[in-house]
Formats: structure tokens, sequence, C-alpha cells
């Protein structure tokens, strides 16, 4: 078997190892250091979280729909999904049950699952802030707090404190941390399998001309 044969079989042999292999979330820095692509979640952070400064919620939304950065313009808030998937649930619960509370870490709160999840908080508090800024704020254990684009009652939308991990309502004037957020990613970057495949037609069309 020649070398170039060899290098296509192990090319493929490669491609269908990676293809069987579940995706890893990571937190990757993008745009020069101002952006964080959350692999898990599908979303692209502002690095700095405290660059949009204290709003209350009207504005926060109105400057995270405005904003234009790294060459996109649909940024927003963070949002939250309804747990049970059917409506928002308001009681407090430890468990992550319910829309209000604690250990509320699943894809349906973009926050919750990024400080959980992503990060690898646990509900004692803010100990890993990963790549970002501004997530921490050492005179309040128990923010910062960040605006979602999720309102609840009238006057109140949810919030996510980022000191202690809770997500709870907040009333709408109150001024609290504006952090935009944009599904996707920011740079085009093959997976493994893709780059597998890439090399293996690359080595096939050698194996072809070699023949010919």
């Amino acid at each position: 078997m020649t070398m170039l044969k060899k290098m296509l079989f192990a090319a493929l042999a490669l491609t269908g190892l990676l293809s069987g292999l579940p995706a890893r979330a990571d937190l990757l820095v993008r745009g020069n250091g101002t952006m964080v692509y959350d692999t898990g979640a599908n979303l692209t952070w502002l690095l700095d979280a405290g660059l949009g400064g204290l709003r209350t919620q009207a504005d926060a939304a109105q400057w995270a729909a405005g904003l234009a950065f790294g060459g996109f313009d649909d940024w927003r808030l963070p949002t939250v999904a309804p747990v049970n998937g059917l409506a928002l649930q308001l009681d407090y619960s430890d468990d992550g049950s319910t829309d209000v509370g604690m250990n509320n870490a699943g894809l349906n709160t973009e926050l919750g699952h990024l400080y959980y999840a992503s990060l690898g908080n646990t509900a004692a508090g803010l100990a890993q802030t990963g790549p970002f800024a501004g997530l921490a704020d050492p005179a309040d254990p128990v923010g910062p707090a960040f605006w979602t684009g999720t309102p609840t009652d009238a006057g109140w939308a949810l919030a996510f404190f980022m000191g202690m991990g809770a997500q709870d309502q907040l009333a709408t004037d109150t001024l609290a941390q504006a952090w935009a957020v944009r599904t996707g990613d920011v740079a085009a970057v093959p997976e493994p399998a893709s780059l597998a495949l890439a090399v293996a037609g690359l080595l096939a069309l050698a194996v072809r001309r070699r023949s010919s």
C-alpha cells in the first residue's frame, strides 16, 4: 500500500472517530479579546460584561438592540424561556424547577446556563469568571444584577444576580447591568470532523492524480 493511500485511510478513520464524539462546550475568546463564544449554548457574549453600564430594563434593552459591535448588529439582552416549556413559574425554588430561585442552569435561561454550566459555578457563589471581565463586584456579594429581556408582571422583569447565581424578578425602573449577547458564533471555525473530511478529500485527489 502506498504512503498516500495509508494517509487517506487514516484520515477517513479519523473522520469516523471524530464524528462520533460528543461536542465539548468551551468559552472561546473572539474578536481580538472583545467577545466570547459559548460553544455549548451557541451564544456570543461581550467579553466586558460591564460595557453597557447600569440602566433601567427598558434602557438596557434599547441599548443592546441598537448596539453595533464586532461587525454585528443583532445584539440583544439575554432571555429566559419557561423552564416547563409553557409559562414562567415565578414561585421560588432551590432546584431550578421554577424560573425564580437558584440552580437555574438549563439552556432556557441564558445567564443561568452561563453561570452554572459554562463557567462551572454553584449556588455557593461566583467562583469562576472565565475569560469575562465585569462579572464580579467585590463590594456586593450578591451582584452585579444583570437584566434579561424577559418581562414578568407589569413593571417587573427577570434579572440574574451574578454574585450568588440567583434568578429573580426586579422592578424595571431599577438600575441594573446591561450585557449584550447574540445567537451564533462570530468566527467561522470548521468542526474537527469537517477538517478531517477536507484532508481526506485532498488526499483522495492526490491518490487519483498519482494513479492517472
